[in-house]
């Protein structure tokens, strides 16, 4: 049955002198009638009337007729009812994502989104349960163990589909920077799977956000944060001394990455990988520094107590028990969701060691997150939605912004951005390059793509530096001994892999991850550079 989404009217009135039997004028009326289903016109009707006056046994008389009609009308269209099936993580962002399918179903009435939101740790462990038994959504989120690489890993696993371009505008990758589309990252042989959802600049960890009502409780100038290692522990020694407060809310475990993260970044890297040297790093004295200075806050009860998690990390210090949290470009949406109406947030860039800054947050192709499952049906209506969703003006993009949910690279954010505190995020990256651009295996070494050696590295025991650190840091205990031991661990299974990669045919070796060139870390890696980058042999060669 035909399905009539609007009707457009067009009514032309021509007024002419024609020849008639007694040469009257005659009136031509148009009607031009345009059915729309939900995505196409589908027949177009034209009916012409005259009206005209006629001389009849000596009297004029006005006499109207259908001269023409024409139709024409396509096979019937029937559109099926869709259901899609959404998964992520990021419950704070629960009630917009049921308000950003509601907006989608006006566009297109036959597809209902059932958009599902779990926390983080029961979301990994749950989507791979669902795959297992064929019961997967049509559209997901997941980051792999290698973010950059997290294609290669669901392709390797058999989860994703590409994207069907033939429901894709010709521009739809314009939308991004040039450069965000790389074969092998979110493409192969040029069928897009995903695209940057967030951007890589401003988007990661990295900032240092406190509580100001704190820090003037504790006669500190609230707007003036401590810059400087020195400082930082200066300052948290008066908020522990003065107030009721601890200084530093840390959640540990996996978690733990978010404090790590600002501090190891502006001493070395936020990466437990040696992208100058191609090892894994975890005992290298820079690392071993940062450690040594984070757990000096510990051993001095500085630091809110308890094996915390993250989210018991965050609301101490937006209740007011901290005074700083260190977090990603996400936190202000978070904190908003809290019930503390009144928290006076500050967004900082994080202190760097006394003797300056000598290091940087990696900007990778790690935000390709949204995918399509293999296991679909609808694979046409699940493009649908990440299209529309990846809308420059659409109602996602300016939504999601407007609500401080963080940063999208589809879309102006200078323009929709209105909460306060992501503003500040926005100002902190772009005014302190926090963040900058790594040297990309991938792009050096394509063959990379299907390399398990970072993998299966990572993989020999979950979040391993971190889940340790964390021990460590709780008991008191060094943390040199257990350094040693995970890098020397990592670093023969990376190894090992590669080797037996390049045995059975893959161009890799530890060349394809060591950039030597790239001498100043705290600047972004010159892409020039990868045209002399040394490459591994070829079988065969050498």
């Amino acid at each position: 049955m035909l399905q009539k989404r609007n009707l457009i009217v067009l009514l032309v009135l021509v007024v002419a002198m024609v020849t008639a039997v007694a040469c009257q004028p005659q009136t031509v009326e148009v009607e031009v009638t345009r059915v729309v289903t939900e995505t196409e016109e589908v027949a177009v009707e034209v009916t012409r009337v005259v009206t005209e006056t006629i001389e009849v046994e000596g009297e004029m008389v006005e006499v109207t007729r259908v001269v023409e009609v024409e139709v024409e009308v396509p096979a019937e269209v029937e559109m099926e009812p869709v259901t899609l099936k959404v998964m992520n993580w990021s419950q704070e962002q629960a009630d917009f994502y049921e308000m950003a399918a509601a907006e989608f179903q006006k566009e297109y009435p036959h597809i209902t989104v059932e958009w599902d939101t779990l926390e983080q740790g029961q979301y990994r462990e749950t989507l791979p349960l669902m795959f297992q038994s064929g019961d997967s959504p049509d559209i997901f989120f997941w980051l792999g163990s290698n973010r950059v690489l997290t294609m290669a890993e669901l392709l390797d696993q058999n989860w994703v589909a590409p994207m069907d371009t033939s429901v894709l505008p010709d521009d739809f990758n314009g939308r991004w920077p040039d450069g965000s589309f790389l074969e092998g990252i979110n493409v192969v042989n040029s069928l897009p799977y995903s695209f940057p959802f967030n951007d890589n600049v401003v988007w990661g960890p990295g900032y240092m956000y406190t509580n100001k009502d704190v820090f003037t409780a504790a006669g500190l100038d609230p707007d003036t944060p401590p810059t400087t290692w020195s400082e930082l522990r200066a300052v948290c020694e008066t908020i522990v001394e003065t107030t009721d407060a601890y200084c530093l809310s840390v959640p540990l475990g996996g978690d733990l990455l978010r404090t790590w993260a600002p501090l190891a970044g502006m001493n070395y890297t936020d990466t437990f990988f040696d992208y100058q040297q191609g090892s894994f790093n975890i005992d290298d004295e820079r690392q071993m520094e940062t450690f040594d200075f984070l757990q000096g806050f510990f051993n001095d009860d500085l630091v809110v107590p308890g094996n915390n998690d993250k989210n018991f990390a965050r609301q101490a210090m937006a209740n007011g028990q901290a005074a700083i949290y260190f977090g990603g470009a996400w936190m202000p949406g978070v904190f908003a969701g809290y019930e503390v109406p009144d928290l006076d947030l500050g967004v900082f860039a994080p202190p760097v060691p006394d003797d300056g800054r000598s290091g940087s947050l990696r900007q990778s192709f790690s935000e390709n997150k949204y995918y399509i499952s293999v296991q679909t049906d609808h694979r046409t209506e699940a493009t649908q939605f990440l299209e529309w969703m990846t809308r420059p003006e659409g109602y996602f993009a300016t939504e999601y912004l407007a609500q401080g949910f963080g940063t999208l690279p589809f879309a102006d954010m200078s323009q929709y951005v209105a909460d306060e505190g992501m503003i500040q995020v926005i100002d902190v990256a772009n005014n302190n390059g926090i963040r900058v651009g790594y040297p990309e295996p991938v792009v050096a070494c394509p063959d990379t793509a299907g390399s398990k050696a970072m993998t299966n590295a990572n993989n020999l025991t979950k979040k391993w530096e971190l889940i340790s650190m964390s021990e460590a840091l709780l008991n008191g205990e060094s943390f040199a001994a257990t350094a040693a031991e995970i890098a020397a661990a990592k670093n023969a299974e990376f190894t090992d892999t590669l080797a037996e990669e390049a045995a059975a045919g893959l161009n890799v070796g530890v060349e394809c991850f060591a950039f030597p060139e790239w001498e100043d870390i705290t600047q972004p890696y010159d892409s020039s550079l990868y045209e002399s980058h040394e490459m591994p042999a070829a079988e065969g060669e050498g």
